[in-house]
């Protein structure tokens, strides 16, 4: 459902809306972070309110910040609640539920029941010198921000090798690499896979210590098993797809035009190279 113009019988603050004066405001600035090999993409949304008699509610616990999230394509709908007291919220891209197009909304939202709520911020032209709001339940909007589409890339993109490359722990002492499944699994014996989620923080040099070679063993286990079904797997189609937006074909590897380790590199778009320059920035901080 898209909220663009809505009309409430009582005053709502929302962007162009005459309900309340011109000082008051209550809007949404939305900043987009790509996804990374390791992350989903995130939309950081900043939420601006300016309306002391409405943010009084929000300290005495009475109304609170929402962000709505609705996909059409999968039917996804949900309503995130902001902490008491912030006004900023990152909205992780979840691809399984998120595609295409999202239609976000934020929403200034009564948390409890209100009586006798009086403002002196509204429109008096509208709704005269001594306006009391009719009694309003749970989840009444008191704020509403403009429905924003948006624009979700390629769910399957390369850029975010988590959609089809999950690493795990294993009792095993060697990394072992499991495409058996419509996603591949990595597994790390449990003190590497302890270090590689503590190294987050540098994640150019934990993919090419981890994702590259297992990269490389899946498009050998590719050429390999051609012929044999793998090609419906999911991460088989996305690793096709990513070739192709590389203008090669995935005959080039079959026909040994080009060797694994060569396509890996390309596909994750140089780790070896980002991860010195990560080296780099990090010996450049210990200097």
């Amino acid at each position: 459902m898209r909220i663009s113009d809505s009309i409430y019988p009582y005053p709502v603050l929302s962007v162009d809306d005459e309900d309340y004066i011109q000082d008051s405001e209550f809007d949404i600035e939305f900043t987009s972070v790509a996804a990374t090999p390791f992350k989903n993409a995130v939309v950081k949304c900043r939420f601006i309110l300016h309306d002391h008699n409405l943010e009084r509610l929000i300290s005495l616990g009475k109304a609170g910040l929402y962000l709505r999230v609705e996909n059409s394509l999968t039917a996804y709908r949900k309503l995130y609640e902001l902490e008491p007291g912030k006004y900023t919220f990152e909205l992780e891209i979840d691809p399984k539920y998120m595609r295409k197009k999202v239609e976000v909304t934020g929403l200034l939202l009564a948390k409890q029941n209100i009586t006798d709520f009086i403002s002196d911020t509204i429109n008096t032209d509208l709704y005269g010198k001594d306006y009391v709001f009719p009694d309003l339940n749970t989840g009444d909007p008191l704020a509403v921000a403009f429905t924003t589409n948006v624009v979700v890339n390629d769910e399957d993109s390369f850029k975010s090798v988590s959609s089809i490359m999950k690493v795990a722990k294993s009792k095993k002492e060697y990394m072992v690499v499991d495409p058996d499944g419509e996603i591949i699994y990595v597994y790390l014996p449990e003190t590497l896979y302890e270090q590689y989620i503590r190294y987050q923080s540098v994640p150019d040099i934990a993919l090419s210590i981890v994702i590259l070679p297992a990269l490389i063993q899946v498009l050998s286990y590719m050429v390999l098993n051609r012929g044999n079904d793998i090609d419906e797997q999911k991460w088989y189609m996305v690793i096709e797809k990513k070739i192709g937006s590389l203008d090669k074909d995935i005959n080039d590897l079959f026909n040994e035009k080009i060797s694994p380790l060569e396509l890996a590199q390309m596909i994750l778009e140089n780790p070896v190279e980002r991860s010195f320059n990560e080296i780099k920035g990090i010996v450049g901080i210990e200097d």
